[in-house]
């Protein structure tokens, strides 16, 4: 049951202060140590936000599908990079909430919620992205429980984790018919967790490679039921891609909003830039193809609240394609409006660009948002684009 709209606002509200107050001016400094900023995580706790994707029964306030996308927008526009630090939670969360069992969920979520345990999806191979299917990652039967042996990459937050659920094959031969996924704890013995990739954006945000060498996982570990892990992987794209959607817009929307003070200030040929048809024009651009992609997102939200449907699952893949690419090219633009101003560190604009790229490739890359846009309509036309009375659902957007 959806939170609140009233409760919503006063949340928003509590984040875009802890926003001004604490990541904004910690935001450059994040992306140049590229250091996990575990007191503004603690900070955020403290908040309730990572509670928006748990039940109250588990010391939670949710779960609630809008305001926690709300927020990574929120965030984005000052820290994108922190933005994915909170949102990785829900997606790694929403598995344990949705299939877990109730000694599990009594288990983990509360010290989810609190921010004592930083939860993580490990699901990618270095021979298994975009074709989670043709993961190699096997576990095995024993007396009482699993064995588990194999690599993962590209795990946010996987170098600060402190509970995985991990996807393996139980039966190799069965294709995705035959992945589990497990609950398996930092530290068990034979998991060891590798480097952390040194990534182009979104820096502070780990993205760690994980090794399993014979680990041992209690037969009380497995989440769901056994293989059917790759539904349970699968459940988690639409929110996932509306996440990255999410962070995208704000990313852009703060590099287009420093782009727009800057050109209001910057005087060339005896007048503020922004007074220069050529650059007014790119700026204009650049806004109207930000607020087009707001409005897909925004209708994709409605849809997938209302019902988790194919069309609902299209839309969320329409609106991670067009937020991602949108996002990129408002980025540049603003680069470019900048001049060499727009290139140098003392501006935000250059980092916005930076955190801009990896969203086109996470939670399935354009290609892949494509891929699936085109089998719906192969098989059912045109979804329904209309407005959604989305206003009345209580989706204030800021």
């Amino acid at each position: 049951m959806p939170i609140d709209p009233s409760f919503r606002q006063q949340i928003l509200a509590s984040v875009e202060r802890f926003v001004a107050d604490r990541v904004a001016p910690r935001a450059a400094e994040i992306d140049a140590s590229d250091t996990f900023p575990a007191d503004l995580y603690r900070e955020a706790a403290a908040l309730g936000v990572f509670g928006l994707w748990i039940p109250e029964a588990y010391s939670g306030i949710g779960p609630d599908l809008v305001t926690p996308l709300l927020i990574s927008d929120v965030i984005a526009r000052v820290s994108p990079s922190f933005a994915l630090i909170f949102s990785n939670c829900g997606d790694a969360v929403t598995p344990i909430v949705n299939f877990g069992t109730d000694a599990q969920k009594s288990w983990l979520l509360p010290k989810i919620a609190s921010g004592d345990l930083i939860p993580c999806f490990a699901l990618t191979e270095p021979g298994a992205g975009s074709d989670a299917a043709s993961i190699t990652t096997q576990a095995r039967a024993v007396d009482g429980g699993y064995v588990l042996s194999g690599r993962k990459m590209w795990i946010t937050n996987g170098g600060v984790g402190d509970i995985f659920t991990v996807f393996a094959k139980t039966d190799p031969e069965a294709g995705n018919k035959g992945i589990s996924a497990f609950l398996v704890e930092r530290g068990a013995r034979g998991f060891t967790i590798g480097r952390n990739e040194d990534l182009i954006g979104l820096r502070g945000c780990p993205t760690t490679e994980l090794m399993f060498e014979d680990v041992f996982v209690p037969a009380d570990r497995i989440l769901g039921e056994k293989n059917r892990g790759f539904k349970i992987a699968m459940s988690t794209l639409d929110e996932a891609r509306l996440n990255c959607s999410a962070m995208a817009l704000g990313a852009a929307t703060g590099a287009l909003q420093c782009a727009i003070d800057y050109a209001k200030e910057r005087v060339q040929f005896g007048k503020p830039i922004i007074e220069h048809q050529g650059l007014a024009f790119l700026l204009a651009d650049c806004a109207a193809r930000l607020t087009g992609a707001r409005a897909i997102w925004q209708r994709a939200m409605a849809a997938l609240e209302a019902d988790r449907s194919r069309e609902a699952s299209t839309l969320a893949a329409m609106a991670k394609l067009l937020c991602t690419e949108t996002a990129m090219r408002v980025t540049t633009e603003c680069v470019q409006a900048m001049g060499a101003n727009g290139l140098s560190k003392a501006y935000p604009v250059e980092r916005f660009m930076r955190d801009c790229k990896p969203f086109e490739v996470f939670d399935g890359t354009s290609q892949i948002q494509k891929l699936l846009i085109g089998r719906y309509l192969e098989k059912y036309g045109l979804p329904d684009i209309a407005e959604a009375e989305i206003a009345a659902r209580g989706m204030a957007t800021g």
